[in-house]
Order: structure tokens, then C-alpha cells, then sequence
């Protein structure tokens, strides 16, 4: 199943049988469901030179004999024994993989990592079998312990900082654009803002000037990628920011971002 605007995509392509998940990945991730990646997305990653974690949850005698490069393996002691080595950064990419790609003991990685509020989590759904299969470099012997992920912005990413100044003192030049569907509106909107949800961002670009600048937001940043895809291959001057947005519950005008 996909977002409106992917499945959009997907019948442009040519396929026939699809299915549009309307809740959307938040409510997926609400829901308590995983989320995986491929090695397509450590590709692309690598490709920009963009950090990520990336965590074998194999033996040491498994890991020794090859493992994916980059990779930090997790002690036997678990997760929580290097817990202090995560960065403070809770949008940072971080990739889980097994032998197999999703079995129990990734899943249950996912899970304790996602609950410490990291956003940007996922299990790689090949596994190392895959990633052997695929022909990719392996690195052999023991793999890294420590973590050491410095963070750098992402091509279109606004810092927090030059967002929440324009937030706070609106320039004539910039429209600041929130992405996110109409339930998550409900929670609560930014000052100074305009909406139009991702899967509605196409067919509505005339409502967009182009001369501009254009800052986007959703609830996480996964959106406001893809949204920030969509307005700079229609030709505009876009940047979205990656942080995880919060509003009050008790008061909509409350909210705070955590990156």
C-alpha cells in the first residue's frame, strides 16, 4: 500500500492494482508497526555522503566473517548498554539489520530504539543475506562498537534555527508551507503558516509563487522531503525542515520541536 501521491506515481507507471494507505506513516508508526528500508536507501545515502547509523544485530563470529561497512555491532549486553552513544539528534538515520532482514530480534531492536524517540528508524528488509546476495562490498573481521554519527544537514534542509526565526518573524519573501493531512491539523498549527497536505501539493502549485522561498514542515520531516522533492522539480526555490513536531494537548498554540 502507498500515499496517494506515490500510488499517483505507481498508475503513471503502469500498475493496475493499487492500494492507498490514507492514515499515512505516522499513524503507521502510532499503530506500533515497523518500517523498513533497502539497500537502495543505504545506496542513496552513501551516494549524498549523508550520515546513518547502521547496527548489526549478528554474533561476533557472524559479524567477523563479513558485515555491511559502516556497521557498529551491538554488544551482547544489548542495546541499552550503548544507549549514551546515540546522538542527541532524534531525526538521525538509523538502520537495523539481521541475517534474514525482519526477524524477531530486529523487530524488537526496532522497537526499543523507536522508543526512544528516534524518528527516522528502520530494519533493513534484505538482511545481511540480502546484502551478500546483492554482490555488495563486505567488510570481514570485527566491525566498530562505538557509534560516532556527526550530524549533517540533508540537500534542501533548513536548520531549526533559521526556521523558527522566520516562524517567529515572518520575511515578505518566504511562505512557510505545513504538509501534513487534515487529522494531524487538528492537533494544532504553527503561526504564520499555510497548508496543503503532500498528497494534495501537485494539483494545487498554482497557489505557490515562485519567486519565494518556501519553507516546509510536517510532523517528522518525512513528508516535507518528499514535498520538498515535488516544488523543486516544478521549478521552485523550497527547503523543509527535519525535526519532530509536538503541540500541547491541553493548548494548541504550545508546541516544541525535537531534532
Amino acid at each position: 500500500m502507498l500515499s496517494p501521491l506515490a500510488a499517483r506515481k505507481a498508475e503513471k507507471l503502469g500498475f493496475k492494482n493499487v492500494k492507498v494507505y490514507h492514515a499515512g506513516l505516522p499513524a503507521w508508526k502510532k499503530a506500533g508497526n515497523y518500517v523498513v528500508s533497502n539497500i537502495a536507501g543505504i545506496d542513496e545515502l552513501d551516494k549524498m555522503a549523508m550520515p546513518y547509523i547502521l547496527l548489526d544485530l549478528r554474533s561476533p563470529d557472524a559479524i567477523s566473517k563479513g558485515h555491511i561497512p559502516k556497521a557498529v555491532a551491538v554488544p551482547k549486553d544489548g542495546l541499552d548498554s550503548i544507549k549514551s552513544q546515540f546522538p542527541t539528534f532524534k531525526a538521525a538515520p538509523i538502520i537495523i539489520y539481521d541475517q534474514m532482514g525482519t526477524d524477531e530480534a530486529a523487530k524488537a531492536a526496532y522497537k526499543t530504539v523507536a522508543g526512544w524517540g528516534y524518528t527516522q528508524v528502520s530494519i533493513l528488509s534484505e538482511g545481511f543475506n540480502g546484502w551478500q546476495a546483492a554482490g555488495k562490498t563486505l567488510a570481514t573481521g570485527p566491525a566498530d562498537t562505538k557509534i560516532a554519527y556527526v550530524r549533517k544537514l540533508f540537500p534542501g534542509e533548513v536548520e531549526l534555527a533559521v526556521f523558527t526565526r522566520e516562524l517567529k518573524k515572518p520575511s515578505p519573501n518566504v511562505i512557510i508551507l505545513d504538509v501534513r493531512g487534515a487529522g494531524e491539523i487538528k492537533e494544532g498549527v504553527l503561526p504564520n503558516t499555510k497548508n496543503i497536505p503532500l498528497d494534495d501539493l501537485e494539483a494545487r502549485l498554482s497557489e505557490l509563487p515562485k519567486d519565494k522561498e518556501i519553507l516546509l514542515h510536517c510532523g517528522t520531516g518525512a513528508r516535507a522531503e518528499m514535498a520538498y522533492t515535488v516544488l523543486k522539480n516544478a521549478g521552485y526555490n523550497a527547503k523543509y525542515l527535519r525535526a519532530k513536531l509536538e503541540f500541547d494537548k491541553d493548548n494548541k498554540s504550545v508546541y516544541k520541536f525535537e531534532e
